[in-house]
C-alpha cells in the first residue's frame, strides 16, 4: 500500500456519531438494533423487554455510529423507571440523531412520540417498520406525505427481512454530515403559537430554568410539554406558573391543543395510507379464542402441559447419551490416574458433580425453545391479559405476569424488568415475591427428583410445580402488600402484539441466551462448589468414611429440623450449597452420594420416600434466592434491608410449604 493510498483512507474515516432508537413498545426497536449492529439482543414479542438502554455500534462509509436502543415509551412524560431512562437520555442531548420506530399497522399511535422529538429539535428519522406484515394484510403506505409535511426522512423497513436497511443507513449518514441543519418546527394554531412565544419570552428571565433547560429555551418542546403534561416533572417556579395562569386559560388551551394534535395526526396518517387492507384475519380469530376468559385459561394450561411433556420425552434420550459419555470419561480417567485422592477428586468430585448438572442440558434447552416459541409468537402477552383479572385480586396487574415468566428463565432479569411498573409499592412487593418464580437453575433438581419418583406423571408434576410457583408469587405479593407495602389498585393497559410465526434465528438466540448460563456456571461456580464439596466430603478422614466428614457435620446441624421430612444430612448439605446457585444441589448430591446421574436416581430412591421427595421439590422451588438474585434485590431496593428480608422470608415460606406438602403427600403417596 502506498503512502498516498494510506493518507486517503485515513482522511475518509469520520468521527463517531451517536444515534438512539426509540418508539412505542413492541414496534421492533431491538430487532432494528440487531439488524444494524449485527448483535444478538433477545427480541420478545411484548412490551417491557428493553428496560434499560442497550448500546452497540456499526460502520457505514467509513463512519462509526454508536447506536443506543432505548426502552419502549408512548410519550416523554415519564412515569415508570424504564420510561424515565428514555426521557433522561434524550433530554441530555447526547444523541446526534434519533430514529423513531413506528409500526406500519399501528402508525397513528407512534406519531405522538414523533411530535415530541421534533419539538425537542433533534435530527429525526421516522422508520415505519413491519411493512412486510402490512403488505400481507393489503395495507399500502406512501411515506412522502409525512416526510414533506414534517420535513424529516421517512423510511419503510422490515427488521425481519432487512428491507429498507440501506436507505436507513444512507439517511443516517447524510444527517450526520449536516452540521448546520435547520431545526424542524411544527406550525401550531395562532393561540398555541402565542402561548409558546409568551412562555419562551418569560422563561428566559428565570436563570434557574434557563440553566436547566438551556438546550430547549428556543424550542417549542418546553411550553408544549407543560401544556400537555403539566408542571410536575419540570419543577417550574411558582411565580412563573402564576404568571402563566394570569395570562392564559391553561385548561382550555390544553383541550384546544390536544384536539388540534389528534386531528392533525389523523389527517397526516390517513393521507399516507393509500390502501387500508383487510381488518379481519385468522390472527384476529385466534385473538378472540386465546383471550376468551374460560377457553383461554384452559388453552394456557394445556400449552404449558404440552411444553413439559415434549421437554421430557424429547430430551431423555439425549440426556441418557450424555450420562453414558460422562460415565465413560470417569472410567477412562480411573484407568490412567493411579493416585487415589486425585482419582477421587476428578471422578467422584469434578466429573460426577459437573457432569451431574450437564446431563440436564438437553431438557433445559428444549424447555426454553418451546417457551421461546410461545413468547415469540405473541401468545404469552395474551396469557398476561388473561391472568390480569386473576392477578388484580392479588394486588398485581397483568404486567407483573411478564416478570413472572421472565423469572422462569432467571430471577435476576425478572426483578430488573419490574422497572416497567410505575406503582412503587406494587413493584417492591413483586421484587420480594419474584424469587418464588421457579427459575431454570431449579430445573435440574426437579427433573432429577421427578425422574426418580414420579416418572410416569412427569409432565403433570412439573405443571403442578410451575402453577404452584405462579400462585405463590401472587399470594406472597398480596401478603406483602397487605402487611408491609400497602399498595393501591392500579389499571393495567397492554397493547397486544400481533401473532407472528417465530423465526428460527430469534428462537435460537432466545434458547441460547437462556441456556448458556448453565454452561457458564458449569465452568465457574459449579466447578468450584463441586471441588469444595469434595474436599468437605473427603476430609478429615481421607475418604474412608463420608459419614464422619466435614460435609456430614454441616448437614447434621439442620437434621433436627428436617428428620421428620425424611431428609438426612446428605439432603441438607446439598440444600446449603444450593444457596450459591440452585444447580449446585444436583452436583452436591452427585458428589456426596458418590455416583453419576443415572445411579444418582437409584441412590435418591433409597434415601427418600415419594412424600419426602415431593416436599424437597417444593422446598427447592421456594427457598432462598441465589446470591445473584439477592444482589439484584439489594441494587433495585437501594439497600441490604430487603435483601436480608428476602433471605429469611423465602426460607420460612419454603419450610412451611415443605411441611404442608409432606403432610398432604403422605396421605396420597
Amino acid at each position: 500500500m502506498s503512502k498516498d493510498t494510506l493518507k486517503d483512507n485515513v482522511e475518509t474515516v469520520d468521527k463517531e456519531a451517536e444515534i438512539s432508537i426509540i418508539g412505542n413498545p413492541n414496534v421492533g426497536k431491538t430487532s432494528l438494533f440487531n439488524l444494524l449492529t449485527g448483535t444478538k439482543q433477545y427480541v420478545a414479542n411484548w412490551p417491557g423487554v428493553t428496560v434499560e438502554k442497550k448500546i452497540g455500534s456499526f460502520k457505514y462509509k467509513g463512519k462509526t455510529f454508536k447506536l443506543v436502543d432505548l426502552p419502549g415509551v408512548y410519550t416523554l412524560s415519564a412515569k415508570s423507571e424504564d420510561e424515565r431512562v428514555a426521557k433522561d437520555y434524550l433530554i441530555s442531548n447526547t444523541s446526534e440523531i434519533v430514529i423513531v420506530v413506528a409500526d406500519a399497522l399501528n402508525l397513528e399511535s407512534s406519531m405522538f412520540l414523533l411530535f415530541q422529538l421534533i419539538e425537542i429539535g433533534v435530527k429525526t428519522i421516522l422508520v415505519i417498520n413491519s411493512v412486510d406484515e402490512a403488505r400481507e394484510k393489503g395495507r399500502i403506505i406512501d411515506p412522502s406525505p409525512i416526510s414533506k409535511t414534517l420535513n424529516i426522512p421517512v423510511i419503510l423497513t422490515s427488521a425481519k427481512t432487512g428491507e429498507g436497511k440501506e436507505e436507513l443507513l444512507e439517511e443516517a449518514y447524510k444527517l450526520s454530515k449536516e452540521k448546520n441543519l435547520t431545526k424542524k418546527k411544527i406550525m401550531y394554531p395562532e393561540e398555541i403559537e402565542n402561548f409558546i412565544n409568551f412562555f419562551q419570552d418569560k422563561v428566559s428571565k428565570y436563570p434557574k430554568i434557563s440553566s436547566k433547560y438551556q438546550n430547549y429555551i428556543d424550542s417549542s418542546w418546553l411550553p408544549i410539554y407543560f401544556l400537555e403534561f403539566g408542571s410536575e416533572d419540570l419543577e417550574l417556579p411558582q411565580d412563573f406558573l402564576t404568571e402563566l395562569k394570569e395570562n392564559f386559560d391553561i385548561e382550555d388551551l390544553k383541550n384546544k391543543y390536544l384536539n388540534w394534535k389528534f386531528n392533525f395526526i389523523s389527517y397526516l396518517v390517513s393521507s399516507s395510507i393509500i390502501k387500508e387492507g383487510i381488518d379481519w384475519s385468522l390472527r384476529d380469530i385466534l385473538d378472540h379464542v386465546f383471550t376468551h376468559k374460560i377457553l383461554g385459561i384452559l388453552i394456557y394450561v394445556f400449552a404449558l402441559f404440552a411444553v413439559f411433556s415434549l421437554t421430557f420425552s424429547l430430551a431423555q434420550p439425549l440426556s441418557d447419551l450424555l450420562d453414558s459419555a460422562f460415565t465413560f470419561l470417569g472410567n477412562s480417567i480411573s484407568e490412567f490416574v493411579t493416585i487415589p485422592w486425585l482419582e477421587s477428586l476428578l471422578v467422584d468430585g469434578v466429573i460426577a458433580g459437573v457432569g451431574g448438572v450437564l446431563v440436564f442440558i438437553p431438557q433445559i434447552f428444549i424447555l426454553f425453545f418451546f417457551l421461546g416459541f410461545l413468547e415469540e409468537s405473541g401468545y404469552l402477552p395474551r396469557a398476561a391479559f388473561l391472568v390480569d383479572r386473576i392477578a388484580r385480586n392479588f394486588g398485581l396487574s397483568g404486567r407483573s405476569f411478564m416478570s413472572i415468566i421472565l423469572g422462569f428463565g432467571c430471577n435476576v432479569p425478572a426483578i430488573i424488568s419490574t422497572k416497567t411498573i410505575a406503582n412503587k409499592k406494587e413493584r417492591l412487593a413483586l421484587i420480594l415475591s419474584l424469587p418464588f418464580a421457579s427459575c431454570s437453575a431449579r430445573l435440574p433438581v426437579y427433573i432429577l427428583l421427578i425422574s426418580a419418583f414420579f416418572s410416569t406423571h412427569a409432565a403433570t408434576i412439573m405443571l403442578l410445580v410451575y402453577l404452584s410457583s405462579i400462585a405463590l408469587v401472587l399470594i406472597s405479593s398480596k401478603f406483602l402488600q397487605r402487611f408491609i407495602t400497602q399498595s393501591e389498585d392500579i389499571p393495567f393497559i397492554i397493547e397486544l402484539p400481533r401473532f407472528r410465526m417465530p423465526t428460527l434465528k430469534n428462537l435460537s438466540i432466545y434458547t441460547w441466551n437462556r441456556g448458556k448460563h448453565f454452561l457458564q456456571k458449569a465452568g465457574g461456580i459449579i466447578l468450584i462448589a463441586t471441588v469444595l464439596i469434595w474436599l468437605l466430603s473427603f476430609f478429615p478422614n481421607f475418604g474412608t468414611d463420608i459419614n464422619s466428614s466435614f460435609a456430614a457435620s454441616i448437614g447434621r446441624v439442620f437434621e433436627p429440623l428436617t428428620n421428620h421430612l425424611g431428609w438426612d444430612w446428605r439432603i441438607n448439605t446439598g440444600l446449603i450449597f444450593g444457596v450459591a446457585a440452585k444447580e449446585i444441589v444436583v452436583s452436591s448430591y452427585a458428589t456426596i452420594f458418590n455416583v453419576g446421574e443415572g445411579s444418582l436416581t437409584y441412590a435418591l430412591q433409597n434415601a427418600l420416600t415419594p412424600a419426602s421427595a415431593l416436599a424437597l421439590i417444593f422446598f427447592v422451588m421456594a427457598y432462598i434466592p441465589c446470591f445473584a438474585t439477592l444482589a439484584t434485590i439489594k441494587a433495585e431496593t437501594n439497600g441490604w434491608k430487603w435483601a436480608i428480608f428476602s433471605f429469611i422470608y423465602t426460607t420460612v415460606v419454603a419450610y412451611l410449604i415443605a411441611n404442608l406438602v409432606f403432610f398432604v403427600g403422605g396421605i396420597f403417596l
